[in-house]
Parts: C-alpha cells; structure tokens; sequence
C-alpha cells in the first residue's frame, strides 16, 4: 500500500520500498537509532539491496528529503490547494476555509510520518530548509495572495490584512490540531472532528472576542 505517496514518482519498485521503510523506521525510532538491517528487513530486501541504491544511511535520508520535497511540493500538497483557492465560483468563505482545512488534515494525516522526518532535518540542513521554502512555501504564498484579492474584492474578506497573514492563521490551526491527534494521542481527545473543524473556522473569521448583537450582524 502506497503510504506516503511514492509510487507517482518515477523510481524503482524495490528503492521504493526501502525508501517507505526508511520513513516509517526514522520517524519511529528517530535516524540516529535506526539501522540498515532494519530498514531492510520492513521493506523486504536483503541488506545489501539497499547498498546497490544507497551508499551509505545518510544517502537513504538523503534520498528520503529529495522526494519528500518533490511530492509535498508538488502533486499533493500545492495542486490540490490551488484547486480549492482559485476555483471559487459561487462558494463562500466558510465554505472554502472548510475546504481549505478538510484538505489539509487529510494531507497531514497521509503524510505525517514522511513530514516529521522532513521538518526534523530542516532544523539541521540549510539546504533542505531552502528547499522547502522555494518549493512550498514560496509556491503558497503565491496561490495565497491571489485568493485574498478575489475575496477582497468580493468583499468577503478584510483588507487590511495581508496574504502571509491569512496563510499563517489557517497553516497554524491545521499544525495544532496535528500535534493534538498525532503528538498528544490520548491526551487531548477530539471526539467529533466535523464540529472541531467548524469550530476552527469561527475561530479564524470571527476571532476569539464575545460576538454582540451588533457584530453578528455585521
């Protein structure tokens, strides 16, 4: 089963596999407590299989950030929020923040393992950082600014506001409640994920002051 979306890309099927295993081994164990036997033994090769593909463990992570970067910037991650933010039509704000949201916890939960990894190097790498923010970052800021124009003109959203600041607000709602299923498993229960997503978007359009009267109607 194609966890973490490798099998679009143009690569062997058993480099594949050492490469899934390699996520799923990293972001358990962490890289440094990870070994080569274990990597290939969750992916069904032989030890040396993996050398024919990879010189060393590093090369495999290495390997891992290259496509990981490829298909969070690409297919998965930057496509389907350029569907959502420029095919508006008659939809509304709530309609597309919701949108927007649903879409972005159903990448984070496919991908989750493969983005820890990857957030986790980025720390240490100043090429993999680079790598992510001209890919991803630099990519959705793009796609951000023209959504709030058109919502600006169509006069369901503020103006003075800018599109880093609408793209900050909806990337840290989605990354706490991330961390509540993924990091605080057990901890901090969400039991009905279609009211806490509402919920998030009350919070991203109204804040979080009392509303009046006066406000609701506005």
């Amino acid at each position: 089963m194609d966890i973490w979306g490798l099998s679009g890309e143009d690569i062997p099927e058993k480099e594949r596999r050492i490469l899934e295993a390699a996520i799923k081994i990293f972001s358990e164990k962490g890289y440094s407590a990870s070994t080569t036997s274990e990597i290939a033994k969750s992916a069904g090769v032989a030890e040396g299989t993996i050398f024919r593909y990879f010189k060393t463990k590093k090369d495999i992570l290495r390997g891992i950030l290259i496509h990981a970067v490829n298909i969070l910037s690409g297919r998965l991650v930057i496509d389907s929020l350029e569907k959502i933010m420029t095919r508006l039509e008659e939809k509304d704000l709530r309609t597309v923040l919701k949108q927007i949201l649903v879409d972005r916890l159903k990448l984070a939960d496919s991908l989750f393992p493969m983005v820890r990894v990857l957030l986790t190097e980025a720390l240490y790498h100043e090429d993999v950082r680079e790598a992510l923010y001209q890919n991803i970052v630099v990519r959705a800021l793009t796609i951000a600014e023209k959504f709030h124009r058109e919502m600006v003109q169509k006069g369901m959203m503020r103006d003075d506001i800018d599109h880093v600041m609408l793209l900050r607000a909806i990337m840290a709602n989605v990354a706490a409640l991330v961390a509540q299923r993924k990091i605080f498993e057990g901890k901090i229960e969400v039991n009905d994920m279609g009211k806490e997503i509402d919920t998030m978007i009350d919070v991203l359009m109204y804040g979080i002051a009392k509303q009046t009267g006066e406000d609701k109607k506005g």
